[in-house]
């Protein structure tokens, strides 16, 4: 089971996913603000953090996904989204992350032979 962490101010939003998430088989742990998002992910090492960029608002601009990638984002959902827009990004992310550690490994254990 695959652990996500996702960090919002929203209290529905964050209940909405909460619920989703977990109906769709993840295991997911809250954080509302950023420091208690900095505190979940060093503590519980998630397989994938959902992180509102902002706590505050919607930001869809071009410069802000710009941003937002180029600060370390795999991927960018502009609010309002549907759920299984979410869904399908985060499968998406997790079979290429997975794809992506099963190529490492053989190329580990290659150097190794």
């Amino acid at each position: 089971m695959h652990t996500i962490l996702v960090a919002d101010d929203d209290e529905d939003l964050l209940q909405a996913l909460d619920f989703t998430l977990s109906q769709n088989g993840y295991n997911v742990i809250q954080a509302k603000d950023g420091a208690e998002t900095i505190v979940e992910a060093l503590e519980s090492k998630p397989d994938l953090i959902l992180l509102d960029i902002m706590m505050l608002t919607a930001k869809g601009e071009v410069e802000d996904i710009k941003a937002a990638f180029k600060a370390g984002a795999n991927d960018y959902v502009v609010k309002p989204f549907l759920m299984e827009q979410v869904l399908e990004k985060i499968e998406e992310f997790l079979v290429r992350r997975a794809e992506e550690k099963r190529e490492s490994d053989l190329q580990e254990a290659f150097d190794n032979f």
